[in-house]
């Protein structure tokens, strides 16, 4: 059962991928706090006995506040993006969908909207049990959008309860002290986690989940959003020896220790 607390809007074994793993699942399962995900391709998280599907850093519209400042993108990540949202629900059929920060890229991303899209984007949030996560490039969505609004929330669960949350830490530092260690373990988004891996001579860029005991950080979810790599001080500060990357690949989700994949040359 997932819960939210409400916003001020009043709303409520690592193996290196190859070209002959054409037939690989597309998916990754793995345990976290006590539950059972499934990481998917898209750079979604699924938790199948909940019907869940956890997505991050949409950020819409961001090819229109790019052309704002003269940076002219081509003005199709809002439809990509939610072709892949929509496919992942076809595929997966949650009942529940959770947005987990920066799903514009900016406050007046809603209104920027193609009006097909936003049909799009409506009748998803009319149909499932739709949650928005704010986040810091969207603190405040409008009704419009339909779904319901929080600053975060608890995915119930075997340990207790997984906080979800847009930056890492908010989980203790939103919960009462004598509560903090029911609700350690937490989910987010926000920084965007990239690795580089060296494959045939060359070095591979690619989206990830960074998985620790305590903390999921999600990739970035959205068509034109960018990557820190895993190694730079934000994500590193995150990392343990016992830390795991969930690395997509174009055909498959493998496993690596973090531990074993070196800082890329500058």
């Amino acid at each position: 059962m997932f819960q939210t607390s409400e916003s001020g809007q009043d709303k409520p074994n690592a193996s290196r991928s190859t070209d002959k793993e054409l037939d690989a699942p597309v998916s990754h399962r793995f345990a976290f706090a006590g539950e059972t995900f499934l990481a998917l391709r898209s750079g979604a998280l699924l938790h199948p006995d909940q019907g869940l599907l956890l997505v991050a850093d949409l950020h819409l519209e961001k090819g229109s506040a790019f052309a704002r400042t003269g940076q002219f993108l081509p003005p199709y990540d809002s439809q990509m993006t939610l072709a892949l949202l929509e496919a992942d629900i076809a595929a997966h059929q949650p009942q529940t969908v959770i947005c987990l920060g920066d799903s514009f890229h900016d406050v007046d991303g809603p209104n920027r909207l193609d009006e097909a899209v936003r049909s799009r984007l409506r009748a998803l949030t009319q149909r499932l049990a739709w949650h928005w996560i704010t986040g810091n490039h969207d603190p405040h969505l409008p009704e419009s959008l339909g779904g319901k609004v929080a600053e975060n929330g608890i995915l119930e669960g075997a340990e207790g309860g997984i906080f979800l949350c847009h930056e890492p830490g908010e989980g203790n530092s939103e919960v009462e002290p004598e509560k903090q260690t029911r609700h350690r373990a937490e989910i987010c988004g926000h920084l965007h986690p990239v690795v580089s891996i060296p494959s045939r001579g060359r070095t591979l860029r690619r989206k990830c989940f960074l998985v620790s005991p305590e903390r999921i950080v999600m990739p970035a979810y959205g068509a034109y959003t960018g990557g820190l790599n895993i190694h730079e001080p934000a994500l590193a500060a995150l990392a343990s020896p016992s830390s795991r990357l969930l690395v997509i690949g174009r055909q498959v989700i493998t496993e690596h220790p973090y531990a074993g994949i070196r800082r890329p040359k500058r």
